[in-house]
């Protein structure tokens, strides 16, 4: 299967092209953000791939803002192991999820990965990527399923709540005040 989705931001002056491709072994995504934000202008190429069960494996990004470039290279093992840039980095080991600060896509892997049953809520560690400050951290989020296409997400930031709406597939149509998708 393959899917191509085109999301505006609104809080940032931004927009993304990802695609979507589903084999038998794994999933692959790619995604291109432009925009202008915190003052300057920014492009994002993303490159991430999971396994069939959403589970991350790579994720490789670079990442251009106001002139400068910069790289993130991180990857996770079947084992749970995660590595940066080659290095080992057993603080994070455990974290299953990636969310990407500028993409609303990044909701789709824990969304799809978990499955979960209407009412249901669950706690998560994730690794989330702040892409303007070029930094890494785990943090706690929560994904709480309202009805069959929409979410309540927690987390990232004190007291941060969002009602998500999602396609049949999983993947964000809805992220109020953050990001619409224009096409798909």
């Amino acid at each position: 299967m393959k899917k191509q989705v085109v999301w505006k931001g609104l809080y940032y002056q931004m927009m993304e092209y990802c695609n979507i491709e589903t084999t038998e072994t794994d999933i692959r995504i790619d995604g291109t953000i432009v925009g202008f934000g915190e003052d300057a202008p920014f492009s994002v190429s993303y490159d991430i791939v999971t396994d069939s069960a959403w589970q991350m494996a790579a994720l490789e990004m670079a990442i251009e803002k106001g002139g400068e470039c910069s790289w993130i290279s991180i990857q996770r093992d079947p084992g749970g192991q995660w590595t940066q840039s080659g290095h080992a980095r057993p603080e994070w080991e455990h974290c299953i999820d990636i969310d990407i600060s500028l993409t609303p896509f990044t909701n789709t892997l824990p969304i799809n990965r978990l499955r979960l049953a209407p009412g249901e809520r669950r706690r998560l560690d994730v690794l989330y990527i702040h892409v303007l400050k070029n930094e890494v951290k785990p943090v706690e989020q929560f994904y709480t399923r309202l009805h069959e296409n929409t979410y309540l997400y927690e987390g990232v930031i004190k007291d941060f709540k969002r009602e998500i709406l999602v396609d049949e597939t999983g993947v964000v149509v809805e992220y109020p005040g953050l990001f619409t998708r224009i096409q798909s």
